[in-house]
């Protein structure tokens, strides 16, 4: 019989970050496009979200490996995409289902409530992902009732 260890969490600041999540709290693991600067195209980062790139070369790490990586590692009982990603990116989004299952994952417009929603997100973590729409915001939590998405939005003024 051969050992196979358990996988764990080797950069300290993201081991850091799934340690510290409670329940409800939010991180955005995005692709390498994503904007974060205050000159960014869409919308910059809030200054309020830890930002950390995790991207080591084109393409890697990629957003699916960091996704089931945290699954392992920490308690996060479900995802939020964008209403595009079943289209435009079919394979990553069948595999946040295989994660996940179909009825933990949320889906909501790209602009502006996804942008929204990582602005509330405890931590922006970037890879190296090229895929369109290789991004998900991930909910922690624990064996409770699923969050209300209502509860996860920014109040409307």
């Amino acid at each position: 019989m051969c050992y196979v260890p358990k996988k764990r969490i080797l950069n300290e600041r993201l081991a850091a970050i799934v340690a510290s999540i409670r329940h409800g709290e939010m991180l955005f693991i995005a692709d390498a496009g994503s904007g974060t600067c205050s000159k960014a195209i869409v919308q910059p980062l809030d200054s309020s979200v830890e930002y950390l790139d995790l991207g080591a070369v084109t393409g890697s790490p990629t957003m699916l490996e960091i996704v089931s990586a945290l699954k392992t590692a920490g308690d996060f009982e479900g995802c939020i995409v964008t209403e595009e990603m079943p289209e435009a990116n079919p394979k990553d989004y069948q595999a946040l289902v295989e994660i996940f299952d179909e009825e933990n994952i949320t889906k909501v417009p790209y602009k502006p409530t996804y942008y929204q929603l990582r602005d509330r997100c405890k931590a922006m973590i970037q890879t190296g992902d090229y895929g369109v729409h290789a991004q998900a915001v991930l909910i922690a939590g624990y064996s409770s009732a699923k969050i209300s998405l209502d509860r996860l939005l920014p109040k409307k003024e």
